[in-house]
């Protein structure tokens, strides 16, 4: 705020995010509930929109899935309402720019809808990796990453602003970014 807006210091408090209280438990306790047991579980939820970069994800798995292949990814979320309001165009469960085509059911769980805290907490559980890939630099803030990282989830993310602020000190982050052709790749 600072930088950016030449804002004063006493005009300036900061709120963190806040986080459901959980338990950690094993990944494995979840999975057979999601028709993923056995597997590696990449996760990302929440409202979805350009910015977030799921198509690349959803792109890059069928090369993750060629090396290893107990890989899974769900994707848990509804189009952001600004997005319909604004555009008019549900951009779930398959967002602009991917290509199924390479893609397996057994690969991909699409999850188009909003879950309670129950359910989201158990979608997390079930989780061994989350995924942030969003394509602004400028986000400053992610409540999907505040609960993953809450959950002891470790994180494959971009480094927009807040994963850098709220992760980047930690062993559990590991950055990535796009590569020339839309893959995501880790550095």
């Amino acid at each position: 705020m600072q930088e950016v807006y030449d804002a004063p210091p006493a005009k300036i408090d900061l709120i963190p995010h806040g986080i459901p209280d959980v338990t950690f438990v094993a990944p494995d306790y979840y999975k057979d509930q999601f028709g993923v047991g056995g597997k590696k579980v990449l996760l990302t939820f929440g409202l979805l929109s350009p910015n977030k970069g799921i198509e690349h994800v959803l792109n890059a798995l069928p090369d993750v899935v060629a090396e290893f292949p107990d890989v899974v990814y769900i994707l848990l979320g509804v189009t952001h309402p600004h997005e319909l309001r604004t555009r008019g165009r549900n951009l779930s469960p398959r967002p602009r720019g991917y290509r199924q085509e390479k893609q397996t059911p057994e690969q991909r769980h699409l999850h188009n809808r909003f879950v309670d805290l129950k359910e989201l907490t158990e979608f997390i559980g079930a989780a061994d990796l989350y995924v942030t890939p969003y394509l602004d630099e400028a986000q400053i803030t992610s409540g999907t990453l505040a609960y993953a990282f809450a959950a002891g989830k470790a994180v494959i993310s971009t480094p927009y602003w807040h994963a850098a602020e709220y992760v980047g000190g930690t062993s559990v982050a590991y950055w990535c970014h796009l590569g020339t052709r839309g893959r995501l790749r880790v550095r």
